[in-house]
C-alpha cells in the first residue's frame, strides 16, 4: 500500500504519479479540504468543465494557516481516478479547459495549472488540477458567471470533502484575509565588519612602574636633616677671609636686594610632611580608579572600530528599518577613540600627581596672559547623534537606525564609533540573534549571527608612551 504523501505539493509528473496511486488505494476516504476526486468527467460539455472552476474558486477561498497544512498550501483535484480505479479521461488541450474556466473565476482570479498523467498501455490520462495557496492579502474570490451550479457573485469555500457556498462566519474570515497585510518575502544577512578582540596589557610594566615611579619622585623631594659640619681655617686664611669679608660688605646691600625679590617671587611650602604624604596616597587612589576608565579608551584607539552591515536579499522595499542585536558572553562595547587624541593623561582624564615639595614660584598672573596666545576660539558645531548606540551588561545590546532598507540594497552604520572588546581571551566566537522592525510590515524578523574573535590586541606599549615610560628606559 502506498502512503499518502502531503508534504509536497503534484506539481511535477513524478510527484502527480506517487499521489494517484496513493488516492487509488483509499478513494474518496482521501478527499480533505486540500483533495478532490472524480472518477471520470467528460470535457467536451461546459457543465463538467464548471466543477473543475468550482473547485478551483472553493480552494482559493480557503484560510492560508488551513491551507498550509498540505501540499505545501496547493490544492488538487483529481479526474479519472476512484477506489482501486485508475480509469483516466481522454486529454484535451488546456486552451479548451481554460475558455470555460475563466468565464467562471475571471482574468484577476485564483491562479491554476493541470498536470497530465499517463496511464500505461492506455490513450487516457488522469487529469489534475492544481490551484495555488491562497495568501494574506488576498479578498475573496467570488464566482464571474452563472452556470448549473455556479452563481455569479457567490463565494464558494472548499472543507473536507465538499465545495459549497461559504456561511457568513466563513465570508467574514475571507474579508478579513483580504485585508491583512500579505505574506512578504524575507532575507536579510546581518555582519559585524572589523575586530572583535581580546585586549593584552600588562599592568605591571604600566601603572605599577608609574606610581612606584612618581611616588618615589615626591618622596625624594622630601628633606632630609644632616648635622652641620664645621671645618677648621686653613692657617694663612685668616688674611684671605678679613678681605673676603670687607668686599662682601661693600655688596651686600645689593645683593640683599636681590635677595628680597627673589624672596617675594617666592611662596614657601605651606604643606606638612604628613599632609604632602596623604596627599600623594589620595592621588595614588585617585589615579588607580581613573586607570579604570582610561585603560579601555587607550585600548579603544588601537582597535578596528566596528561597522553593522545589514543587507537586504529580496526585491522588497523596506521603511524606516530598526535593528537590534544582542551579543552574548563577556564581550564590551566602547565609543571608538582617535589615537592622535588618546596620547596623553589629560585626554585620558588621568590625575596629575601633587605638586612636588618645595617652595613654588609666585603666579602674578603672567601664565594666564602668557597662555592667552594659545587660546583658540570655541567654533560652534551641530551635534551629530552616533548611527548605532549600545548598552554594556555582561553582554552587549546594539541599536541601530538604519531608515530605509532597498531592495537588494545594503546599509551600513557610520565608521569610528565604537569598538568591541572580549574580556575572555578563550573565547573563538561571539554568538548573537538580532531582530528587525520596518513600518507596514507588523512582524517582528529575526536572525543569528557568529562573530569569529580576532587575535588579542596588545596596548601595553600604547599605555607606556601615555605615561612617559618608555622614553625613560630607551624602549
Amino acid at each position: 500500500m502506498t502512503g499518502l504523501d502531503i508534504s509536497q505539493a503534484p506539481r511535477g509528473v513524478l510527484a502527480a504519479q506517487g499521489l494517484v496511486e496513493a488516492v487509488a488505494e483509499q478513494g474518496d476516504l482521501a478527499e480533505r479540504h486540500y483533495l478532490e476526486l472524480k472518477s471520470t468527467l467528460d470535457l467536451s460539455t461546459k457543465k463538467d468543465k464548471e466543477k473543475i472552476a468550482k473547485f478551483i474558486l472553493g480552494a482559493a477561498n480557503r484560510l492560508p494557516e488551513t491551507a498550509a497544512t498540505a501540499f505545501e498550501g496547493y490544492a488538487a483535484m483529481l479526474i479519472g481516478v476512484a477506489f482501486g480505479s485508475i480509469t483516466g479521461i481522454p486529454p484535451v488541450e488546456m486552451m479548451e479547459i481554460a475558455k470555460v474556466v475563466q468565464q467562471y473565476v475571471g482574468a484577476a482570479g485564483p491562479r491554476w495549472d493541470v498536470v497530465w498523467v499517463p496511464i500505461e498501455g492506455s490513450s487516457k490520462q488522469v487529469l489534475i488540477v492544481i490551484v495555488d495557496p491562497p495568501q494574506l492579502g488576498q479578498a475573496p474570490f467570488p464566482c464571474r458567471s452563472n452556470g448549473e451550479s455556479l452563481t455569479s457573485g457567490r463565494i464558494y469555500i472548499r472543507a473536507d470533502g465538499e465545495t459549497r457556498e461559504a456561511n457568513a462566519d466563513e465570508f467574514d474570515l475571507l474579508v478579513a484575509r483580504g485585508a491583512a497585510s500579505p505574506k512578504i518575502e524575507v532575507d536579510f544577512r546581518v555582519e559585524l565588519v572589523g575586530d572583535v578582540s581580546p585586549v593584552s596589557l600588562d599592568a605591571d610594566r604600566t601603572v605599577e612602574a608609574y606610581v612606584d615611579r612618581e611616588r618615589t619622585r615626591l618622596i625624594a623631594a622630601l628633606p632630609v636633616e644632616e648635622p652641620p659640619v664645621k671645618e677648621p681655617l686653613a692657617p694663612g686664611s685668616l688674611a684671605d677671609l678679613a678681605t673676603g669679608v670687607r668686599g662682601f660688605a661693600a655688596l651686600s646691600p645689593r645683593i640683599q636686594g636681590m635677595s628680597q625679590v627673589a624672596n617675594a617671587m617666592m611662596i614657601p611650602e605651606e604643606r606638612t610632611e604628613d599632609a604632602y604624604r596623604a596627599s600623594i596616597d589620595s592621588w595614588e587612589a585617585q589615579f588607580r580608579n581613573a586607570w579604570g576608565a582610561a585603560a579601555p579608551r587607550i585600548a579603544a584607539s588601537q582597535l578596528t572600530p566596528i561597522i553593522v552591515r545589514v543587507t537586504n536579499r529580496t526585491t522588497t522595499f523596506f521603511h524606516d528599518v530598526e535593528l537590534k542585536l544582542h551579543l552574548e558572553g563577556d564581550v564590551f562595547a566602547y565609543d571608538y577613540v582617535d589615537p592622535e587624541w588618546a596620547d596623553n593623561m589629560s585626554s585620558l582624564e588621568l590625575p596629575r600627581p601633587p605638586r612636588m615639595w618645595g617652595p613654588r614660584q609666585r603666579d602674578l598672573g603672567i601664565s594666564n596672559y602668557a597662555n592667552l596666545g594659545y587660546m583658540q576660539p570655541s567654533i560652534p558645531g551641530t551635534y551629530v547623534a552616533p548611527s548605532v548606540s549600545f548598552r554594556n551588561g555582561g553582554s552587549v545590546d546594539l541599536d541601530l537606525d538604519i531608515g530605509e532598507l532597498r531592495p537588494l540594497g545594503t546599509h551600513e552604520s557610520e565608521d569610528e564609533e565604537f569598538v568591541l572588546v572580549v574580556a575572555d581571551a578563550s573565547l573563538t566566537s561571539i554568538h548573537g540573534t538580532w531582530q528587525l522592525t520596518a513600518r507596514d510590515h507588523n512582524e517582528v524578523f529575526t536572525g543569528e549571527i557568529d562573530v569569529p574573535v580576532a587575535d588579542p590586541a596588545h596596548i601595553t606599549e600604547t599605555a607606556r608612551d601615555v605615561l612617559g615610560l618608555r622614553e625613560e628606559t630607551g624602549a
